[in-house]
């Protein structure tokens, strides 16, 4: 029956976007981790410095400055990819829901024309590239797990070539 299958399409569609949330904000937690982390002992070596009785060395000053700024902005790049999962996890949310609107009505009477509708609505909610990409996998048949492995791979890719983010 072709409505068990776009039962299934709506749920791998959220399965997927959820596992690639979770796998794509893994990093950027431990990274914002480990840059706090920094963050904080470069504050302790310019408090150190700032307190030796010998004389400001002011360059080395500069210095732990500098390095303690480039920390604080690749923490608000990682922070970013924190605002791209909330977008993802109210998508999942909304197809989940949608989904057991379906289920509980039984759907006998869900015609080819009322599912294309309601993939036609997610398609138009989705506003990263990489939600499209992941959308349009998903519905050409590949599973979600072959969806997803591929998305990350691209996006690493990407992110190799793109070595500079625009801070917002």
């Amino acid at each position: 029956m072709k409505t068990d299958s776009n039962q299934i399409m709506l749920l791998q569609l959220a399965a997927a976007q959820l596992s690639l949330s979770l796998l794509e904000t893994e990093k950027p937690f431990n990274d914002l981790t480990r840059l706090f982390l920094e963050i904080v002992e470069h504050h302790r070596q310019i408090d150190d410095l700032l307190s030796e009785e010998s004389g400001l060395n002011v360059d080395k000053l500069h210095l732990l400055h500098k390095q303690a700024e480039d920390k604080v902005k690749t923490a608000v790049i990682d922070f970013q990819f924190y605002d791209r999962m909330s977008q993802r996890l109210y998508h999942i949310l909304n197809h989940l829901q949608q989904a057991i609107i379906i289920l509980v009505k039984h759907d006998d009477d869900m015609n080819e024309e009322q599912w294309n509708e309601i993939f036609n609505q997610i398609e138009q909610s989705y506003t990263m590239q990489e939600e499209k990409e992941l959308y349009f996998a998903i519905k050409s048949g590949e599973g979600f797990e072959s969806a997803v492995e591929n998305l990350i791979a691209k996006t690493r890719e990407k992110e190799a070539i793109e070595a500079d983010i625009e801070l917002f």
